[in-house]
Formats: C-alpha cells, structure tokens, sequence
C-alpha cells in the first residue's frame, strides 16, 4: 500500500495548470500563485459547484472562463489553434508546439492528457524531436513522442495529447 499525494484524490490539476503557466508566462511569484489560486477558487465557488470541482475537476469551457475572467492581462494571448481539428496527425501538433515554445521562454502550452493512464490537465514547457516535457502538478515529468498520439490509444501509444483541449498562452 501507498500513501496517496496531492492530486490523488482532488481534480486541481486544471486549476494548477493555470496557475503554473501564470509562473511561466506572467512570472508570477509564489504569493502572485497563491493569490490566483485564491481567485481562481473564489471564483469557482460563485460560479460552480465546489465539491464536485474539488473531487472531478473542470472542463474546458470552465478553464476557458477561469483564463478569461479571472487571469485576464496576466495571460493576456490565448489561443486555441486546434480547437475544431480532433484528427490533427500527431506530427502536425507536435511542430505546432515546439514552433510556438521556441519562440519565447515566456509561453506555455495548456494542455488536456487521456488515455488509460491520465484524464489530466498539465503544462507543456518545452519539447524536442523525441520528448514532450512538463511543468506539471501531479509529478509527470515527460512522454516519450513514440508512445504518444492524438486519436485514439493504443498498447504502443497509450497517451493521448489532446489537440482540441490545448491553449497556446503567452
């Protein structure tokens, strides 16, 4: 038996992602973090219902909102490049991403995971030809690109990048 950590029993990970790409993209410190994060939940209480947010998490329009409503010009360019493309090939979003990263050190990519091991919301902070790497919540750190996809999950790629649930933020 193990103990269970952070995450293991809450869905925060959307609310951490948004959180973490403000470190990155805005450079929020911690107390800037803590004060969103104060927000973020403030603002979830008057416009959802807590617990279930607290124990199964949000979903895109909800993090749409958050980074619309409550983010506002800390993140002030967002986009969605892929948001009505859920068959884009792999490679087609895998260059899209690296492009925008190696842009700036100030970007960040929000991004949904699926596939038998993750239903998770996560920030990519850098990727190369063969990996994608994470500033992530819940301790993922990389995925190899060969063990990933963008359609459906397979014993070979079980991790779904999710095209239509990414938000490129600067």
């Amino acid at each position: 038996m193990r103990p269970y950590f952070q995450g293991a029993l809450d869905g925060l990970c959307a609310i951490y992602s948004i959180v973490n790409a403000a470190r990155i993209v805005a450079g929020n410190n911690e107390q800037d973090s803590r004060d969103l994060f104060r927000r973020i939940m403030v603002y979830l209480e008057k416009t959802s219902e807590l617990s279930t947010v607290l124990t199964e998490g949000i979903g895109l329009n909800e993090i749409g909102a958050i980074l619309r409503d409550v983010v506002g010009r800390r993140i002030p360019n967002r986009r969605m490049p892929f948001k009505h493309r859920p068959e884009v090939p792999l490679d087609e979003f895998w260059q899209a991403m690296a492009r925008f990263l190696d842009d700036s050190d100030r970007r960040a990519i929000l991004i949904g995971l699926g596939g038998p091991a993750w239903d998770h919301w996560t920030i990519v902070h850098s990727i190369s030809a063969r990996q994608i790497r994470f500033f992530d919540s819940h301790r993922l750190r990389r995925l190899d690109r060969h063990r990933c996809t963008t359609t459906a999950a397979t014993s070979r790629r079980p991790h779904i990048l999710c095209p239509t649930h990414t938000y490129f933020l600067s």
